[in-house]
This record gives C-alpha cells, structure tokens and sequence, in this order.
C-alpha cells in the first residue's frame, strides 16, 4: 500500500421482479429514456428500454424497465397509486414503490417496503414524459443493507391512462388565485415564524386557486426576508381547489413580511409575521476575504497551526484559486499552500495528487479539483471527485473522494456553540486491479456560516487526529 502523505491534509485537508399479478396494460408504449444510481463504491448507468401504467384492480402502476450500459444488468423501478399519477413523493414503506436491479445469475440490489425505506421521487410528469430521482436502502446479493444515492430516470411514457387529468396530454393547468383587492382569499397561515430559525414543513401558506383547465402546475412566492413558499403539482379537475405551499430559508429579520404568491400570471399577497429572535449568521460558510486567519489545535494544544487567506490567487488549469498559507504555531516560516474558489454557490478545492503517495511520474493527472462543499445540499447527498490513477513500484492504484452531507443546524465544537453549520464527510477511495475501492482515510469537516472552517478530523488505519477552532478574525 501506498504512503499517502496524510501530514498535508491533517494540516487543515490542506482544508425483475414485481410480485407477480394480473393486470390489464392500458397502452403500453414502448420509451426510450436513461437512469443511473451510486452505491457506496460505483456509478451504475443504463438506458430505460419501455415506460407503461398498468391498472391492477383499483391501483395503477408504473413501471420502467431497463438495462446497464454495457447490457449485463436488469434495471426495474415500480411506482404504485391509487389515482393517477403526479408529482411527489412515493414511498416503499407506503407501499408507493420498489426497485430491483439484477443480471441474469443473482438480483444486484432490491428494495422495497421490507428492507427499509426508499424513496423515490417525481420532478416532472408531462408531455408524455417522467423524469425523477430516488435513494434509500437497499438489500444486496449478500443479504446487507447498502444505501443508493444519486438516483435519477427521465423516460418517455404513455400517460393517456393515468387518470381524468393526471398528466393527461401533459398540459399546464391554467386558472385563477382567490384574491380581492391584490390580497389572496382565503389565506391561511401554519407553524411558528422566528428570525433566525431555519423554516420546516410545518411552516406552510394554503391558498385558494380556481382552476380552469386541469394540468401541472407551479406555484410560488418570491423570496422576502431569506423566506419563500412553493408547491408543484397536478390539477386532475377544474374548480376550487386549496394548495398547501411549503416553506424553505431563515428568516433573517422580525416584524410583519409581505409576500407575493404567483400562479401563470395571476399574483396575489399575503402577509407573515416573523417573532423576534436571533439573527442568522451572514457571510459564507468558507470565507476567503485577504487577511482573514484561523487558529486550530487540540486540547492539550491550542493553538498548534494557523491558516490565513493570504490574498494571492494561482492559476491552474483555466482556474483562478485563492492562495491560503497554513503554518505551525509558532511560526515555522515554512507554509503550506492550498487552494480554493467559490464561482456561485460552490466551494471548490484543488488538490495536487503527488501529495497522495504515487511514485513520481505515474500519475494520470497533476492535480484536481472537486466540490468540497454545497451549502444549498440536503443532508444525505452525496457528490463525488474526478478519479485518478497511479502506480507504487508494478501496481496501479486508482483513487477518488465522495463527500456526503451528514447535518445542518447548530453545533458545539471546541466548547463554542455555532448557530449554523454544515457537517461534511470525506471518504477517500483507493482500488487496484486485484481490489474494489475501498476507503483508507476518512475526514469530517465542519463548517459555520459566517465563520468558516470550526471543526476537523480525520481517522485512517488505527490512528486519527482531531482539531477545532481557536480563535479567528474574518474580515
């Protein structure tokens, strides 16, 4: 095995089946579309070769059946209704769905209401088209639990069964908000509105919409106050129907907030009183402002290394980094560099992968780069660098990061209390041509809005380290 040069990154990370029924097809059509998932180890990809509803008694279904890409594997995913079909959530342990992926000689991955929960997921349902995402567990050839993430399908299919209106044809619906005098009517207001609180699902706006025209349908708010509320959906009939917006952000202000809700062309408002509370943390959650620094250590030593955002950029590639200098405490005189940009709402990190073990001169690429951090991800998402290979004396390794979205919300590291952070697990990968990937090193960073990087640790083998912030000063 290869000596990875963990002493850089502990310096800051240098920072087909179906239960087998009878069913009337009400207008198979054969589809063409493509679908793909991730296990802990792998990127699975196909092409989805049909998409149908069947109707089995009072329950449709849909079913999108294809195979791998290199043709070796089955791919099945079953949705299950009472109704027709529309955007939303569906549930194995509602009985809404189940997925199997199998080759010809053992079933790969099963999931469904007796293995745990799954979860899939429709985005779009028109214009004879599905397209949607899922996750969740599933059971692998050996009987263990494994968890899919990064599901995703788009799939042409016939929706002229799928029930009065239910995407029938595709259409959008058309219609009017209840409103007078530019208020919405009726309006009603659910949950707990607090500056500086995260909002839930129970913080919710039902509002009135007099439809005219079935179809799907998209309703929102603009944003106030860091604040906004939407709902996607399908109308299967014409007349009065009550829509439940949900609502997302942190309120960054108290006192009464006026909101526009918008539905095809129609608007109305509403107002929302927020109660007065703490004020949620600006800034970015990996502040790069020149002259800003942090000072980590450990409990037996505070202050054992200090990073500073020197404000000098390097190119790479096409790429423009800010240059952070990490040195011990006291100062060595010999920093370390590493490298980070935000372009939008991405934190991006470059990485040289010498620093990763590999005899000189055997490597695919010089360096990388990847997301190291997603402030707008749900907790449980997971992304994943460029692979890379390079050789220790005759063998090839090949080598990548994935980095999942453990928690959001407050936090205490190094005895401080954080009001808003996000917790981020690195896990490096590493395989040979005799080997799966395997992890050898994982990594959890923490990071606060406003503030930056509080929290880091690493574990590999039997040892590990761990670090938290000191003080700091952004500027």
């Amino acid at each position: 095995m290869k000596n990875f040069k963990i002493a850089c990154f502990i310096l800051l990370a240098s920072f087909f089946f179906s239960c087998q029924k009878e069913y009337s097809v009400d207008g198979a059509l054969t589809s063409a579309g493509t679908w793909q998932f991730n296990d802990a180890a792998k990127l699975f990809t196909g092409n989805i070769d049909s998409g149908y509803i069947q109707t089995t008694g009072t329950t449709k279904s849909i079913s999108l059946i294809g195979k791998s890409t290199d043709g070796q594997q089955n791919f099945l995913l079953h949705l299950y209704a009472t109704d027709s079909f529309t955007v939303g959530t569906y549930k194995a342990s509602l009985f809404q769905s189940d997925f199997q992926y199998y080759s010809q000689s053992k079933n790969i991955y099963q999931a469904d209401q007796f293995i745990g929960e799954f979860i899939v997921t429709v985005t779009a349902l028109a214009n004879n088209t599905i397209t949607g995402i899922f996750s969740g567990d599933a059971e692998d050839s050996t009987g263990a639990i494994k968890p899919l993430t990064l599901g995703k399908f788009t799939s042409r299919i016939n929706l002229s069964s799928n029930g009065t209106g239910g995407g029938m044809g595709g259409g959008t619906a058309a219609g009017t908000l209840g409103a007078s005098a530019g208020t919405c009517t009726p309006v009603t207001n659910a949950g707990i509105y607090t500056q500086g609180i995260a909002l839930t699902a129970a913080n919710t706006v039902t509002v009135q919409v007099n439809v005219t025209s079935p179809g799907s349908y998209s309703i929102a708010t603009n944003t106030v106050n860091g604040v906004n509320f939407s709902k996607l959906g399908i109308f299967s009939a014409t007349g009065t129907n009550s829509v439940i917006l949900i609502g997302s952000g942190t309120p960054s202000l108290s006192g009464v907030q006026n909101f526009t809700v918008t539905f095809g062309g129609n608007t109305c408002n509403f107002p929302i009183t927020f109660l007065a509370g703490t004020p949620p943390p600006i800034g970015d959650y990996f502040p790069t402002t020149t002259g800003s620094f942090w000072a980590y250590g450990n409990t037996s030593r505070p202050d054992s290394f200090l990073v500073t955002a020197t404000g000098r950029s390097k190119t790479i590639g096409s790429m423009i980094y800010t240059v952070f200098a990490t040195d011990t405490l006291p100062a060595s005189g010999s920093t370390f560099d590493s490298y980070y940009r935000k372009p939008g709402i991405l934190y991006y990190e470059n990485l040289a992968t010498e620093d990763f073990g590999f005899d000189p001169g055997t490597l695919s690429i010089a360096n990388f780069e990847y997301v190291f951090l997603n402030d707008t991800a749900k907790v449980g998402d997971t992304a994943r660098s460029p692979s890379f290979t390079g050789k220790v004396g005759t063998v090839t390794y090949t080598d990548y990061l994935k980095t999942t979205i453990l928690a959001k919300g407050p936090a205490v590291s190094g005895g401080k209390s954080y009001p808003d952070v996000i917790k981020v697990k690195y896990e490096y990968y590493e395989s040979s041509p005799t080997s799966t990937p395997a992890i050898y090193l994982t990594e959890e960073r923490w990071f606060a809005k406003g503030i930056g990087l509080i929290y880091n640790s690493f574990k590999g083998g039997s040892g590990g380290v761990t670090y938290a912030l000191g003080r700091y000063k952004v500027l």
